[in-house]
């Protein structure tokens, strides 16, 4: 049987964003990065080394996860780095005396710096060919649309509103929002449950066969791995082999396409 004729039997599409619909290019490790936002956190008073910053970001950072994992008992947790950012400011060991004073809106100051933090570390992005059209295609032939990401929402939202793929989905999970990620079944399972989806019907598409396809498997979904990132069919083999051993699950029900516009062009005949 044909792909097109496959992919017929699936009435709601879950898309991964970053490596499936978006091309996202980020350094988040290098010192000349942490040495401007030591910079910019120097404007508020409070004063780090390129390396301290890098090093106390990391610390607050797990030790909001292990917070997340008492409370909730997920597995991989995801916390909103907004808390972390502003912790960096306000739990800053070394400070010197600004003009400007923190006030109660901290939380327009931690948008603020999040997405400081995030355009500044973001070397290339762009949507990869025919997404539009596709998520277009799928909404006119009656399917149900969502996206289920890996991904901080304060960073996010904004990029896809600059896309102006917003209003393409029928609902957006981020992990941030949800606080937990991929490939944790529940993730998923919260939003099959909350719009009532026949799992048997619906399909993950997304890049990372651990993650995505992981995911897809743990919830008993179909899965479509996207090739974006050029894996040789050596290697998509042996994850396959991998993730169906995680699982116990055959992965007959997860296809193949090299790119976004390859899928466009399967659903379209």
């Amino acid at each position: 049987m044909s792909l097109t004729a496959e992919l017929k039997k699936y009435d709601a599409y879950v898309f991964d964003l970053y490596g499936t619909l978006i091309r996202m290019k980020t350094d988040e490790e290098g010192l000349v990065f942490w040495k401007k936002m030591a910079e910019l956190y120097s404007v508020y008073g409070a004063d780090y080394t390129a390396a301290g910053l890098r090093k106390e970001y990391k610390r607050l950072t797990r030790e909001e996860e292990n917070k997340l994992i008492a409370e909730t008992g997920c597995v991989i947790p995801e916390v909103k780095l907004e808390k972390v950012f502003l912790r960096l400011l306000t739990e800053a060991k070394k400070t010197h005396p600004t003009a400007h004073k923190i006030d109660k809106n901290t939380d327009e100051l931690a948008y603020y710096i999040s997405n400081s933090f995030r355009f500044m570390s973001r070397h290339r992005m762009s949507l990869y060919p025919a997404v539009p059209e596709l998520l277009r295609l799928l909404h006119d032939t009656g399917r149900r649309v969502y996206m289920l990401s890996n991904a901080q929402a304060v960073f996010t939202v904004p990029e896809i509103e600059q896309f102006s793929l917003t209003g393409m989905f029928d609902d957006i999970f981020l992990s941030s929002d949800i606080g937990v990620k991929k490939p944790e079944a529940s993730f998923f399972e919260k939003l099959i449950k909350k719009h009532s989806l026949d799992p048997v019907k619906t399909v993950m598409v997304g890049n990372d066969f651990d993650v995505d396809m992981g995911i897809a498997l743990a919830c008993g979904t179909a899965g479509i791995h996207v090739n974006s990132d050029g894996l040789s069919d050596r290697r998509r083999a042996e994850r396959r082999c991998a993730i169906s051993a995680q699982y116990g699950r055959d992965t007959g029900e997860i296809y193949e396409v090299d790119s976004i516009k390859a899928l466009y062009e399967a659903i379209k005949l």
